[in-house]
């Protein structure tokens, strides 16, 4: 056999062999089928059952049970500098330190949503799933704030009134005197009793009717929704004093403060010799009053036990504490404390207290006085007091620096009924923030907004979005300054005040953090003079105890921008990844209604 036909031999004897060699590869076997003439199957059985092989049986099981495969890696959305850019060394540095921490031993686990956009330009520096809407938590106030600005405006005031007859030669007002309000979170005990001391310096003496609530917001005919009163004091509780009595067995001694007849003690509480107190304190509306309930024990050993609680009745608590002060300022009010209807009288209850301890009797111009038999109700009214707020910008710093989260929901509220009328509402103000958001020229699709506050786990943003809206904010001459002003700054002050102490953003940075359970957001401005970022930071998926190892990501990753602006080279300093002990919860329970910041 000469050399080229051993060569033929070869190659044609290579397919045959590879066959034999890999008889289960469907590519092989139809290759090796149609070298062979493409020989057909034998007929099949119709009656003959189907018997599966049992590497057929495996196999199927196999993939029916086969995870997803896993999401593709994320990478810097940002472009790397292209050769000719004058800032690429810098925007490659800035955009290596950056993947080093979000790919770090910490957030490289987690669900992190990141941008950075110059402030100037609005180009984007780096983006790490930045269009995928996350959990916000109080970032979320930033929304509300800015639609609070846009849409009421930065003079807005709240006003709380006092309307009545106009008092006579002798200073005495005919009639009932009615406090109304429009939301104002800010409104405590302090500006109720000036609202007292204005009637007693227009020369009030008395007051022939009773004090009464208006649950209604100012110009609005309709009520709140239960819960939400537009006429709210806040700061207040019910503060129930328990002492011990004179020996074992005996009832304690009960008082209540602020010090008002209003209020009615159902004493069932016994005085032990020894032990821990063990008292249940409860407060509930019965008619016109407050009924206190008292029971359990109390330790002769112990001393005073005080106990806080909540009126039932915001409203009602209103008037109490304005008929107290009126007659804290010498005025005589010959009515008791109630609710208005919108029918010139009190609300009536069938509701009887139980029987218990008044904490004094009723004597003349007590609260429990009933109200008087007939009123003159053809007395025109008019306004006799009028208490107003700070202005908006200065109530929306507490808003965002402190994250106050039931200040930002009266905010939304507010906006909603002064917008679209009626009564407040959260869903009226929802829909005004998505108006409001719209012609900033925010598209519907990075945010979805549930509330003000961020409180709970439905609102949604993203972090483009939320870096976007801070950019356009900081050149709106309406908004910019006052919502720069609301942010907390770096190591100064609000939620951030103790962090970023002692690194280069320090002073720096303002922004406005978000806590939830497993939710950690960071988003804001950093940067010297004209070299300033917006940023936003939003992580999810951590557990509690990871909480401060994130915010010290998020720090390093703010100090590497902050070493961007600077145009630095050197190295990042160590400590520059310390957070710093941080006033916020960490836990969405822990965020309560009543004026807690994070």
């Amino acid at each position: 056999m000469n050399k080229v036909t051993l060569l033929l031999a070869l190659a044609l004897a290579l397919p045959a062999r590879a066959a034999q060699v890999h008889p289960n590869q469907p590519a092989v076997k139809a290759k090796a089928a149609k070298m062979a003439g493409g020989a057909r199957k034998p007929a099949a059985n119709p009656n003959a059952k189907p018997v599966a092989k049992p590497e057929t049986k495996l196999a199927s099981k196999a993939c029916a049970k086969a995870p997803e495969p896993p999401p593709t890696h994320a990478v810097n959305e940002a472009p790397r500098p292209a050769a000719g850019d004058p800032d690429r060394e810098r925007v490659g540095r800035l955009q290596e330190a950056l993947d080093a921490v979000v790919r770090g031993k910490i957030l490289g686990r987690l669900r992190v949503g990141l941008r950075v956009e110059d402030l100037t330009s609005g180009r984007v520096l780096y983006g790490w799933r930045s269009n995928v809407l996350m959990d916000p938590a109080s970032n979320q106030k930033v929304l509300a704030t800015t639609t609070a600005l846009l849409r009421l405006g930065n003079g807005y005031r709240y006003r709380t009134e006092v309307t009545g007859a106009h008092p006579n030669g002798s200073g005495a007002i005919l009639g009932d005197i009615v406090l109304r309000g429009s939301g104002d979170p800010s409104l405590r005990p302090r500006h109720i009793e000036g609202l007292a001391e204005a009637l007693a310096a227009a020369g009030v003496t008395r007051v022939t009717g009773a004090v009464l609530a208006d649950p209604r917001r100012i110009g609005a005919d309709e009520s709140a929704q239960p819960g939400r009163s537009p006429l709210r004091v806040g700061g207040t509780s019910v503060e129930v004093h328990v002492r011990p009595g004179d020996k074992v067995g005996s009832r304690p001694v009960v008082s209540i403060r602020p010090a008002s007849d209003a209020f009615v003690v159902v004493n069932e509480a016994e005085t032990r010799g020894k032990g821990k107190a063990k008292l249940s304190v409860e407060v509930t509306r019965a008619g016109g009053r407050f009924q206190v309930t008292v029971g359990g024990k109390i330790s002769i050993a112990k001393g005073e036990a005080v106990v806080n609680r909540a009126p039932p009745s915001a409203p009602l608590y209103a008037a109490v504490l304005l008929r107290h002060a009126l007659t804290q300022a010498g005025i005589v009010v010959q009515g008791p404390a109630g609710l208005y209807t919108g029918e010139d009288r009190a609300r009536v209850s069938t509701e009887r207290p139980k029987s218990g301890n008044l904490l004094a009797l009723g004597q003349a111009g007590s609260d429990v006085v009933p109200p008087l038999a007939e009123r003159d109700f053809s007395i025109t009214t008019e306004l006799l007091a009028v208490h107003e707020s700070e202005p908006l910008p200065v109530l929306l710093r507490r808003v965002n620096k402190d994250s106050d989260n039931e200040w930002a929901e009266r905010v939304l509220e507010t906006v909603g009924a002064e917008v679209l009328g009626g009564a407040p509402t959260t869903a009226k103000g929802v829909r005004v923030l998505r108006d409001s958001l719209a012609e900033l020229g925010i598209p519907a699709s990075a945010y979805l907004p549930a509330n003000g506050s961020g409180l709970g786990h439905q609102n949604r943003v993203t972090a483009s979005g939320m870096a976007e809206l801070l950019r356009r904010l900081y050149f709106d001459p309406r908004l910019g300054p006052e919502l720069m002003q609301s942010l907390s700054v770096g190591g100064v002050d609000g939620t951030t005040r103790n962090r970023f102490r002692g690194t280069s953003a320090a002073h720096r940075v303002r922004a406005k953090t978000g806590t939830l359970s497993g939710v950690s957001c960071l988003s804001g401005f950093v940067g010297d003079s004209s070299d300033i970022l917006a940023f936003s930071i939003l992580v999810e998926g951590h557990r509690r105890r990871a909480v401060a190892a994130v915010r010290a990501a998020q720090v390093s990753a703010v100090n590497a921008m902050m070493r961007f602006a600077r145009n630095a080279s050197t190295a990042l300093p160590a400590d520059e990844g310390d957070s710093g002990t941080d006033f916020e919860t960490g836990e969405e329970a822990d965020e309560s209604e009543e004026s807690t910041p994070e």
